[in-house]
């Protein structure tokens, strides 16, 4: 299990609508490049997040 704390960021979109982005900084360059993105803001909150590595085998020792 992977844990990392992450910033929230709220993005704010070319129509000045918003939406956050929990993933980190590499999650906001990826939104950036998928929506029309035109600017972060740090929200001053942080979250932690918690995943399972594609490449972790729970059975290994």
């Amino acid at each position: 299990m992977i844990v990392k704390k992450v910033k929230v960021v709220e993005l704010t979109l070319e129509d000045g609508s918003k939406m956050i982005c929990r993933g980190g900084e590499e999650a906001v360059f990826r939104a950036w490049n998928i929506y029309p993105i035109v600017s972060a803001r740090w929200t001053g909150e942080e979250e932690t997040m918690q995943w399972v590595s594609e490449t972790q085998n729970d059975n290994e020792e």
